[in-house]
């Protein structure tokens, strides 16, 4: 899936109206993630997402093993929203990262989710 396409289905799934919000959300989504997975598994995940997601998400060394609650706290605080408009977002950048990646890629990146995310997976 090319970057613009996944700007705006999180625009569209998210109701934001805004592209540049948007591109805001999916970017700190993405990088929520990165900073919660094991391993290679956020490498694994950036190298099938398109540019610039794929260069300007910085993976951590060591995995922050947040919890669902705390990975919307995060989103939320970085993006400057109410918790409940952040799990709406992430709601939505969740399933375009679903559609924009493999399916064996995303059943890894869930894999390495704990079953309290379910609720952020659609």
């Amino acid at each position: 899936m090319k970057y613009d396409r996944m700007v705006e289905a999180v625009e569209e799934r998210a109701g934001l109206g805004d592209w540049a919000e948007a591109e805001r959300t999916l970017r700190v989504v993405v990088q929520s993630l990165a900073d919660r997975l094991l391993g290679d598994e956020a490498d694994d995940l950036l190298a099938q997402l398109p540019e610039p997601l794929k260069s300007e998400i910085i993976v951590t060394p060591q995995a922050d093993p947040m919890n669902p609650l705390e990975f919307v706290q995060r989103v939320a605080g970085d993006l400057g929203v109410p918790e409940d408009e952040a799990r709406e977002r992430v709601r939505a950048a969740f399933m375009t990262l679903h559609e924009a990646v493999t399916e064996g890629e995303w059943e890894d990146v869930v894999g390495q989710l704990d079953r309290t995310y379910a609720e952020l997976i659609a």
